[in-house]
């Protein structure tokens, strides 16, 4: 009895398909994020932790460089800090994932609460609060908690778009006897 095995050329091909489209929402969310000077959700915790939930360890760390970096430059802030953050999280949520928790829109939000809350409340200890400005609390009130309800609520838009792509461009092993093949055809 002979398997039929999925083609390591087929298997890039997607492979291709999948990461070109998730390159192109990265920039777009990056575009979204520095267009216009109104307050905005931080899409790209999301994403990378979302993109990063069903990847190893490597590529959850690269997809965290790259997202935070665009983060970084989107935000204004000191670029690296929030970059090595998002590494951390990328493979934190890989390991996460892979050992101990199950593929599901409430742990994925629970983690990215958590993880976008400590992103911004490091952002504001180190940018504002840690310099004594004035007008600290009204930041924190008018600019950093709206922006991160904003990203917590983002959640549901980013998780179906990422699980649909990897829905639909990912191959996923199916083993098929050429002897029932030959059966069904007849």
């Amino acid at each position: 009895m002979d398997i039929k095995r999925l083609s390591s050329r087929r298997k890039r091909k997607f492979a291709a398909y999948r990461w070109g489209i998730f390159s192109v929402i990265i920039w777009f969310v990056f575009i979204f994020m520095t267009t216009g000077s109104c307050i905005k959700p931080n899409l790209l915790i999301p994403l990378a932790l979302c993109i990063s939930m069903n990847e190893d360890e490597l590529i959850s760390a690269v997809v965290g460089f790259i997202c935070g970096f665009l983060s970084d430059l989107a935000m204004g802030i000191l670029t690296g800090s929030g970059t090595l953050l998002l590494i951390i999280g990328c493979v934190g949520t890989s390991l996460l994932f892979s050992k101990l928790l199950r593929h599901n829109l409430l742990n994925f939000t629970v983690l990215t609460a958590v993880y976008s809350a400590l992103i911004f409340f490091l952002e504001y200890f180190f940018t504002y609060m840690i310099w004594e400005y004035d007008s600290e609390l009204i930041l924190l009130t008018k600019f950093i908690l709206p922006e991160y309800l904003l990203t917590v609520v983002s959640i549901a838009a980013v998780y179906p778009a990422v699980g649909a792509v990897r829905k639909h461009l990912t191959l996923r092993k199916r083993y098929e006897p050429e002897e029932n093949q030959a059966l069904i055809k007849e």
